[in-house]
């Protein structure tokens, strides 16, 4: 199992994308950011109601050390995918309930997707779904909350990082992803995924992966 996930406005949907063109499989039914809404509808946002958090995972955000387990998880998950691998599934509101998925899955590797934080806020601020906040600085404190549980995943969980303005300059730059998943990287299949038109990186040079 493979599990995609960021801030939200980061580019999980076109990593992702990036991954179904290696061959990922990404389930059904699949929306047009790329998630399983199988396992978003059915599992996760039921699971962060549960708990008293916000579903769309911007306000009220859990706690990652006082998660309540879900019985029968990796089942509940597995059943909205067919029985080939390798297997993806993509959402931002991992990064705030990931324990409770590791537990189900040790095996599985984690590609967080990083992006420059002021240029998250931007696109929070313009994005009219990710409508909690009309301020900067709400927005910027609930990024710092995400980049906090980053630390702690990359100390926890098989996990790499990739930073979508990097790929998006540079198609090559996935290849690292392709190798710590272990897939065969394809640079035509990255080239054709990236729509540059779409997608605007930061002036600032991206990290080098």
């Amino acid at each position: 199992m493979i599990f995609v996930t960021g801030c939200a406005r980061s580019g999980t949907s076109l990593i992702t994308k990036i991954l179904k063109a290696h061959g990922c499989n990404l389930g059904d039914p699949v929306n047009a950011l790329n998630e399983n809404t199988g396992v978003r509808e059915g599992v996760l946002k039921p699971y962060l109601r549960s708990i008293g958090a916000d579903h769309l995972g911007q306000r009220k955000l859990p706690d990652t050390n006082n998660l309540v387990p879900i019985d029968g998880l990796r089942e509940k998950v597995l059943k909205h995918f067919p029985p080939w691998d390798p297997v993806a599934y993509k959402d931002a509101k991992l990064t705030l309930v990931w324990p409770v998925f590791s537990a189900a899955f040790p095996e599985a590797k984690w590609v967080v997707v990083r992006r420059d934080r002021e240029r998250i806020v931007d696109s929070c601020l313009r994005t009219d779904f990710m409508f909690s906040y009309n301020e900067r600085q709400p927005w910027m404190d609930w990024v710092l909350e995400h980049e906090a549980r980053f630390s702690d995943m990359a100390y926890k969980l098989d996990m790499i990082e990739v930073w979508t303005d990097a790929v998006v300059q540079e198609a090559s730059n996935f290849a690292p992803v392709c190798t710590f998943l272990g897939l065969e990287f394809d640079l035509d299949a990255t080239l054709t995924a990236v729509d540059a038109k779409k997608w605007h990186p930061s002036d600032a040079a991206a990290p080098v992966l």
